[in-house]
């Protein structure tokens, strides 16, 4: 039989199902359907036939549609034996109530969106004499206390948590598990809703649809925005809409926000649900959006540093976040920057987060943070922690601490590195609550729900602060001046006389029986290739400028500036093999006269695991444990 005859009989048989309107079994059962791939099944009974497209009802009361051409072919037959004068009528979608209809960005099927940036307008600036001044709301009281939730064991070997996302005002939080058993090609993604006004899981449901993360939890705590997750920049471009019907992953919305960049540009890397309506998205690329849900097409934007994260105010009114060396807030209703003010420094990898009440605007940038006063724009804190990796992760889960890399807390007022929590998978604070999903053992889980600082760790730090020689450098620490490891005498005396200047000002003594070294040094040139997007390699010297403070010969803090620079800014008349060129010559000296030194630097205690170094930098160390933290 020829290709053609085949094609063609099955095209009739399609088309005479899709001329059964309202075609169903009499006495309903159910049974178990397949799709024409034989990889998915439901167990279902048939409730109609309408336009090509099977309707059938779950145990669970879920109706689903499916088109009969995607069904198999026992599926198809069976419909075909039906009788044509079924007493069932054409039916509406279950998915939602009327109640729900305007928070819904879709019902019915899944839909995917294109996205059209000619309907969305760039968020203007303000004049550049506008004075920051912000009227900072009285953060509204708790209206429920949020509950810790148990959670199942780990379903497989190969599953891990991957996910987690609150809403506070929907009074919920999903985790997120995914596994891919050797040989698979697609990840299956389970999602624990949990209810934390109870403290108990409300549902779970699994599918495949790729690694997919939850990202969001929308307020009316059932719809879930998931974003692709697979490895590699540029694979994290597409969201998706997801709740769970029994348990089942139900999509009803696919689009990619900033498909019109590419690579890494176009990854989404920050989100949050404004409103029922609005969501905020940031992309790879530093691209800025609040986006409208129901048709999914941004209403405005504006540019943020590319590898920032920006933070959206308690009562959900601003979006803070840093482009270059400066601080903006915008207001969300107006669409228009309402404040900005000037950072001492550009920043890498700034993430920001706003304090419990809203009147502090924390950052966490590589291995500086700073604080903000949110009324004024006054830089409060900026100060450099070392020997730690912040992770550009950020929580604020007190007034006075800054919970950074989802794991090392720190105490503002004098700067310490108190506490190390270990076990985290995921870290989230709303509402002055901070909830910690951990995966525990493998005999159990938990959605914790707790505030930090912890009662243990206030208790030790009373008594830290209590101990004279907690730190081994601050203000009036007297210091020996180590400028040898530069070769360059003229240099030695600079560095000499800069260091010296800004010790001065900490009332820092310089002097030979000091009792921690400030030593200054540069290591190269070393020859090595650079290259510049769409512009060629270079060879090029590198120099590394380095300074740090040692005590008792070990490291307690260290910054260090290359001659190379990242990014080139090319004047009328010069050209890229120049600039390298006057830049390989020579160190970049001018650390010494630009470095900002640490204000407090506390000294290094035993480490209780010497297996992680990190746990030697704070005072006190827990595990996040299934019954709390240990």
């Amino acid at each position: 039989m020829s290709s053609i005859l085949r094609s063609t009989r099955r095209m009739i048989s399609v088309i005479c199902l899709a001329l059964l309107l309202v075609s169903a079994v009499s006495a309903a059962e159910f049974r178990i359907w397949t799709d024409s791939t034989g990889k998915y099944t439901v167990k279902a009974k048939l409730d109609a036939v309408e336009d090509g497209k099977a309707i059938l009802i779950r145990e669970n009361g879920q109706k689903i549609r499916i088109a009969v051409e995607k069904l198999s072919k026992a599926d198809q037959e069976f419909l075909e034996k039906q009788d044509a004068d079924s007493p069932f009528q054409k039916t509406e979608d279950g998915n939602s109530d009327a109640s729900d209809k305007e928070s819904q960005p879709s019902t019915g099927e899944l839909r995917n969106v294109t996205v059209d940036w000619s309907v969305s307008k760039e968020i203007p600036l303000p004049s550049s004499d506008t004075a920051w001044k912000i009227t900072v709301p009285e953060a509204p009281a708790a209206d429920f206390h949020p509950r810790s939730v148990p959670l199942a064991p780990r379903q497989d070997f190969w599953e891990g948590l991957n996910g987690m996302a609150v809403s506070y005002a929907g009074k919920v939080g999903v985790v997120g598990y995914g596994w891919k058993m050797p040989g698979d090609t697609v990840t299956t993604e389970r999602l624990v809703l949990c209810d934390l006004q109870k403290g108990r899981v409300a549902a779970t449901g699994a599918g495949k649809y790729g690694e997919m993360i939850p990202f969001a939890l929308h307020d009316d705590g059932r719809q879930i925005l998931m974003r692709r997750n697979d490895s590699g920049g540029g694979n994290a471009e597409r969201l998706e809409i997801w709740s769970l019907k029994g348990k089942n992953v139900v999509r009803s919305l696919v689009w990619t926000p900033f498909s019109d960049d590419s690579g890494w540009g176009h990854d989404v890397t920050w989100a949050a649900f404004i409103d029922a309506k609005k969501l905020a998205l940031c992309s790879g690329s530093g691209k800025l959006a609040i986006w409208n849900l129901a048709t999914c097409q941004p209403i405005c934007h504006t540019q943020v540093t590319n590898d920032g994260h920006p933070a959206l105010s308690p009562d959900r009114k601003w979006i803070a976040y840093v482009i270059d060396d400066t601080l903006r807030l915008i207001d969300i209703e107006k669409q228009a920057v309402i404040a900005t003010s000037q950072i001492p420094r550009k920043l890498q990898a700034p993430a920001l987060a706003f304090s419990p009440s809203g009147k502090r605007i924390g950052c966490v940038a590589n291995d500086r943070i700073l604080v903000w006063d949110t009324a004024t724009g006054e830089l409060e804190k900026d100060f450099a922690v070392t020997g730690i990796n912040m992770g550009g992760e950020i929580a604020y889960p007190d007034e006075g601490f800054i919970l950074a890399g989802n794991q090392f807390l720190i105490e503002l007022n004098n700067q310490l590195k108190l506490w190390h929590y270990q076990g985290a998978d995921r870290v989230r604070t709303v509402g002055g609550t901070t909830f910690i999903a951990a995966t525990g053992d493998n005999k159990s889980g938990v959605l914790l729900a707790t505030k930090l600082p912890h009662p243990q760790s206030l208790a030790l730090l009373k008594k830290a602060l209590g101990q004279s020689d907690l730190f081994a450098f601050r203000k009036g620490t007297p210091v020996k001046l180590d400028v040898s490891g530069i070769p360059d005498a003229a240099e030695q005396n600079k560095a000499k006389e800069a260091l010296t200047k800004k010790l001065d000002a900490m009332k820092c003594p310089v002097a030979a029986d000091g009792k921690v070294d400030v030593v200054a040094c540069v290591e190269g040139p070393t020859s090595r290739q650079i290259s510049y997007i769409n512009s060629g390699t270079y060879t090029v010297q590198e120099y590394f400028t380095k300074l740090k403070i040692v005590y008792q010969g070990k490291t307690l803090w260290e910054t260090q500036w290359t001659n190379i620079p990242g990014v080139l800014s090319i004047q009328k008349g010069e050209n890229i093999e120049t600039k390298l060129r006057e830049a390989s010559a020579h160190p970049a000296y001018e650390l010494y006269k630009e470095v900002v030194l640490p204000e407090f630097l506390q000294k290094p205690t035993e480490s209780q695991n010497p297996g992680q170094p990190a746990a030697s930098q704070t005072i006190g160390q827990s595990t996040v444990t299934p019954r709390g933290i240990r």
